[in-house]
């Protein structure tokens, strides 16, 4: 009896994600259960890193996100990871959070340690600007970024990988790793022209 139970317990672990989707699909709630046991911990610390301290914003946007991957599921295709599809939903809802609250420029915050590599002549510009006004700068300099550069700049700051990254924005990892390069640059650039004014 112990043998049986613990042979459908293995069973259940080793379901896949599809296997729940088509599962719940087709009216088991227990298989939705499992799925979103399996990923609320990935959701959850994946909000949190992009939005530090709004522990309300995250709630909600998680909640959000479950509501929109139930709405989606029908729509699912299995050639993508389950969990880069729902962290893109996530991301998305959270790049609306930004425009809608324009806190997009908000949220940066960054220490010395984590500042753009200035070639050696722009260094005394950076040394000069205290915190505050750095941040200041870098808000608005990051508006002037396009949109996919600045997404690929907001998480990798955030913590997120390039090759999640890539998951989310649907791209090579070589288009992210082109996008931050082309961020950082134009950061250098458009931050020395905020401190010096030209």
């Amino acid at each position: 009896m112990f043998k049986e139970r613990h042979k459908t317990r293995e069973m259940e672990v080793k379901r896949t994600d599809i296997e729940l989707i088509e599962g719940y699909l087709s009216g088991n709630g227990r298989d939705f259960e499992e799925l979103y046991d399996r990923y609320k911990k990935l959701l959850y610390g994946y909000l949190n890193n992009m939005l530090p301290q709004q522990q309300s914003t995250v709630d909600d946007i998680f909640q959000q996100t479950w509501l929109k991957v139930i709405q989606k599921l029908p729509e699912y295709r299995c050639n993508n990871h389950f969990s880069a599809w729902m962290i893109r939903i996530g991301h998305n809802l959270t790049i609306d959070h930004f425009r809608k609250n324009k806190k997009f420029v908000n949220q940066i915050s960054i220490d010395n340690e984590d500042a753009p590599d200035f070639p050696d002549k722009d260094k005394l510009v950076w040394d000069s600007m205290d915190q505050s006004d750095f941040e200041q700068a870098l808000g608005q300099v990051l508006e002037t970024l396009q949109e996919e550069q600045r997404e690929v700049f907001m998480l990798r700051h955030n913590g997120v990988s390039f090759k999640e990254i890539a998951e989310i924005q649907n791209c090579s990892i070589n288009t992210v790793l082109a996008r931050m390069q082309y961020a950082i640059k134009n950061l250098k650039k458009n931050l020395v022209a905020w401190k010096t004014g030209t």
